[in-house]
């Protein structure tokens, strides 16, 4: 026979649900809003910005979660004591999700790395979009997102240019042996000085990194501010040295 009853219960159920999932939608973005409003009345630091919201995202979501299990008659204090148990074996499989977790915690503790500042670890260089519990998103000079792992950061050395605005740009050039450095330094100054880019201090330089029977290798050097713009940057200078090889030493 049908039971009208029993239907009602089990739409009573999937209304609940529905609520409670609204109800996290909707408390997630108030708090995300206050959060933000917040940052900006007393100017927080971003990455602290990022790790308010990003903890109260978790705390509500866990929350809403457990209350979606009791609303279906799971026995949530069961579940605890059994993520006890089970805890041991998924700390295991799950060892490198944790490692990154607890990396995070304590790279956003201890204001290692922070969002806007270029970092540079491995052969991956970039800027820092976000920071995250588990992982860090860099956006490399060419517009590529990388994703590193928190405990890659935690255990890897890295290099930080967070207190500095200027940018290196290094090149390696190879010159004729018989070119007059102190001459081709002088020119080279000059001509890369008067780049609108090239910054005023430091000045441009040049470094004899080899000298062989045909040619001096030389390192170039000039600084920027415009991190978004190094490999422009970078191409602008090879030209530029190139002109004065080609133009000024008829090679």
């Amino acid at each position: 026979m049908y039971n009208i009853f029993y239907d009602y219960g089990y739409l009573s159920i999937i209304f609940t649900i529905i609520i409670i999932i609204l109800l996290a939608v909707i408390l997630t973005n108030f708090i995300v809003f206050i959060i933000n409003k917040i940052s900006n009345r007393w100017d927080l630091e971003i990455t602290l910005n990022y790790l308010l919201k990003d903890l109260s995202k978790y705390l509500i979501w866990i929350v809403a979660f457990f209350a979606i299990l009791e609303t279906v008659g799971v026995d949530v204090s069961a579940i605890v004591v059994s993520l006890g148990i089970v805890g041991i074996s998924f700390g295991f499989a799950a060892r490198d999700i944790i490692s990154s977790f607890l990396a995070g915690i304590f790279i956003i503790a201890d204001n290692t790395v922070k969002i806007g500042e270029v970092i540079e670890i491995g052969d991956v260089r970039g800027r820092v979009k976000s920071l995250g519990f588990r992982t860090t998103t860099l956006v490399t000079p060419d517009n590529l997102i990388v994703t590193v792992p928190n405990s890659v950061l935690s255990t890897n050395l890295y290099i930080s240019y967070t207190y500095f605005d200027e940018q290196r740009i290094d090149l390696e050039v190879s010159i004729p042996y018989n070119v007059d450095l102190e001459n081709f330094k002088e020119i080279f100054i000059e001509q890369t000085s008067a780049l609108d880019w090239v910054l005023d201090d430091p000045k441009p330089r040049i470094v004899v990194k080899e000298i062989i029977s045909e040619e001096i290798t030389l390192k170039i050097s000039a600084w920027a501010n415009e991190y978004s713009k190094i490999e422009q940057y970078r191409l602008n200078l090879a030209n530029e040295t190139r002109k004065i090889i080609n133009e000024l030493y008829k090679v």
